[in-house]
């Protein structure tokens, strides 16, 4: 792999002299993608230069598309100044390792999860404080860069979102194992009217402390923007709610809302109807994983795992979407109760 991506260096870079790789480390963490971080040296004798850099391998049958959404997102990103990794190359038809692949700058820093949850007093306040600025900041960012006919998203209407949402609830619902997610969807759909969008946001859609590295020297980055998009910033925030909700003490709901409200200036309305599709995503996501070909929908063989691990906080997902809806996807209990039965 290491002498396959030398080469790909060589032809890719031509402006860097003599370029060496050093080895790969695997540093893959998460459901979508394969990630190794590397060394690259380069320049003349005597003048020599290291970079520390990422590369990201992007498995599924998306991966073409999914790849050069994250690069040219990410690329907007950093020429609008939100704190991103810069990315350095996109690599889609000449892949030596058969698969789509980004690579991008490495972030020195630790993952801001641990360190804000167990962290307390003053420097816990000021990590919260750190994290809700840079979701604010998203939701705030000028957006028209991002789509290619900005006027059309204004001229769609203020449902154009939560309908778009809607329509690809059902479909996904209908190509997954879990057909009982149906009457939840149209209790979905008959709330629609109650939730306009008042002004459509940037938002990140996986947006939680384990996507937030820190540097040393204070700076903060988030990464994994697979699914950067225009929608209503409620889904966002939703999504990262429930998260953190649900796999920490679930105060932490209370206190990242209170806190993106803060620094926003505003209070975030209809925010339950919201937890629902966040409730569906989660879950189906997990039937997904745990269905026979998890790959074909972008996850990688080991989000099987990983999901298994997670079952306390999926049940407590299941018990959201309950409190919410009132309706029960037998699909989802028989598979708690499958999963709890192999413990």
């Amino acid at each position: 792999m290491q002498s396959r991506l030398q080469a790909y260096y060589v032809r890719a870079f031509p402006a860097m002299q003599d370029v060496q790789i050093g080895e790969l480390t695997s540093i893959s963490a998460g459901w979508e993608s394969e990630m190794y971080s590397l060394d690259v040296e380069y320049g003349p004798a005597g003048a020599r230069r290291r970079a520390a850099q990422i590369l990201r391998i992007y498995p599924g049958d998306d991966a073409h598309d999914k790849s050069a959404h994250e690069f040219h997102g990410m690329k907007r990103l950093y020429q609008a100044g939100y704190p991103v990794p810069q990315v350095l190359a996109l690599e889609r038809e000449n892949s030596p390792f058969g698969q789509p692949f980004v690579i991008m700058e490495k972030i020195d820093g630790q993952v801001l999860w641990p360190l804000l949850f167990n962290s307390s007093g003053k420097k816990q306040q000021e990590l919260l404080t750190l994290f809700c600025n840079l979701f604010v900041q998203l939701h705030t960012l000028d957006w028209r860069p991002f789509v290619d006919d900005a006027a059309s998203y204004e001229a769609k209407g203020p449902y154009v979102f939560v309908d778009q949402w809607l329509d690809l609830g059902r479909d996904v619902v209908a190509r997954s194992p879990t057909s009982g997610f149906l009457p939840v969807v149209e209790w979905l759909e008959e709330r629609r009217d109650d939730v306009p969008c008042p002004q459509p946001s940037l938002v990140h859609l996986d947006f939680h402390p384990g996507n937030v590295l820190l540097r040393d020297d204070g700076a903060a980055f988030v990464v994994d923007w697979t699914q950067l998009r225009v929608s209503d910033p409620r889904f966002d925030l939703a999504w990262t709610l429930l998260l953190v909700g649900t796999h920490e003490d679930a105060r932490w709901r209370d206190v990242i809302l209170h806190e993106y409200e803060r620094l926003a200036g505003i209070t975030v309305e209809q925010l339950a109807y919201f937890d629902v599709f966040a409730c569906i995503k989660r879950l189906v996501s997990v039937a997904i994983s745990l269905s026979d070909r998890p790959e074909r929908f972008g996850m990688r063989p080991a989000a099987v795992a990983m999901m298994k691990q997670q079952m306390g906080a999926i049940r407590r997902v299941y018990d959201l979407l309950l409190e919410r809806t009132g309706l029960r996807v037998p699909e989802i209990e028989a598979m708690l109760a499958s999963v709890h039965g192999q413990a």
